[in-house]
């Protein structure tokens, strides 16, 4: 998706671009008021353009291993939920990065031996 929105940009095809934004309205507002109260106000269009491209990108790449859903379901809200909810310099904070591979691969084996094959 974010290679998509980025082709569109380029283009400046400013009718695509719009209809991506009302057609996702409720995404806007949602994702728009979590960064207002998230970052306390402070740069909301900045931080709001950056949650957006890190999850348009993420999307890309978990569709390039075959996923849909599964991110959206399951691994973007832990993240959220070790990124905001513990405090800096905490167990999950400082181990952030593992924690994440962990659950990829995981993911990635129940994935792929539970859904993708016929036994399972």
């Amino acid at each position: 998706m974010l290679l998509e929105f980025l082709s569109h940009a380029i283009a400046f095809d400013l009718a695509w671009i719009a209809s991506l934004i009302l057609g996702n309205l409720h995404w806007v507002f949602a994702i728009g008021a979590f960064v207002i109260i998230a970052e306390k106000g402070k740069k909301p269009i900045w931080h709001f353009l950056l949650i957006m491209g890190f999850l348009y990108a993420f999307l890309d790449v978990m569709e390039l291993g075959g996923w849909i859903l599964a991110p959206l379901i399951v691994l973007v809200p832990i993240q959220f939920f070790i990124i905001l909810y513990f405090p800096e310099g905490s167990w999950p904070q400082r181990n952030f990065v593992k924690i994440v591979t962990v659950l990829f691969f995981a993911l990635s084996f129940i994935h792929t031996f539970y859904f993708r094959l016929p036994w399972g």
